[in-house]
């Protein structure tokens, strides 16, 4: 009987996987130019490139910008739709607003001002989750179903325009961690896990660990 059932399941998701190929992770993608500077950004990992300043110990409130998409989607076969894209900027801004807040450490506000900076964040490449091959540990070992993003970010000063952190970061979901089961799930999952970074930076310019 478990040897009928595991076959069954393997036959539903065989045609999926050969649609679906070996997904390509997402690669480093050109500058957009989206970014005020990129002269300052350094490589400090596999896929990201960083640069803060000293002077981000001196911000301690933040206006977030809406999220922008940098790519074009094919106007005849778009991967995504207007409401999952709409869905994950909303899930971007929900996630930075909420790590920046949690204990009280900073503050969201919608006024530039001295001590303020500016959140800028851009999408430059988005790939697409196949839920169904992420649930089963055969088919999600192969990574078939495995999504990904991209990303160009600075924090600027409100009143200024003053580069204070740069970054461009991308990614793809795992292969043996959680993964995404909705079609733009790995690329939250990278999301959540590169802001939660962020907010760690943050402290340590702060001179703390909150």
């Amino acid at each position: 009987m478990k040897f009928t059932t595991r076959y069954s399941i393997i036959s539903l998701l065989l045609p999926m996987l050969l649609i679906a190929g070996c997904a390509k992770p997402v690669k480093e993608q050109a500058h957009s130019g989206f970014l005020g500077d990129y002269s300052k950004l350094e490589k400090v990992g596999d896929a990201h490139y960083y640069y803060a300043s000293r002077d981000l110990a001196n911000y301690s409130s933040f206006m977030i910008d809406p999220v922008v998409i940098l790519y074009a989607e094919d106007p005849e076969k778009p991967v995504f739709t207007p409401e999952e894209l709409d869905d994950l900027k909303a899930h971007f801004v929900d996630k930075l607003t909420k790590a920046l807040t949690k204990d009280g450490a900073y503050q969201i506000v919608d006024t530039p001002g001295p001590g303020v900076g500016r959140f800028r964040i851009g999408i430059t490449k988005l790939d697409a989750s196949t839920g169904a091959l992420n649930v089963v540990i055969w088919t999600k070992v192969t990574g078939a179903g495995l999504g990904g993003i991209a990303t160009e970010s600075e924090l600027v000063d409100s009143i200024t325009g003053k580069q204070l952190v740069a970054g461009i970061r991308w990614g793809s979901g795992s292969r043996i961690l959680r993964a995404g089961f909705t079609r733009a799930g790995d690329a939250k999952i990278l999301v959540n896990r590169w802001i939660k970074k962020f907010r760690e930076r943050l402290d340590e310019a702060h001179g703390a660990s909150k």
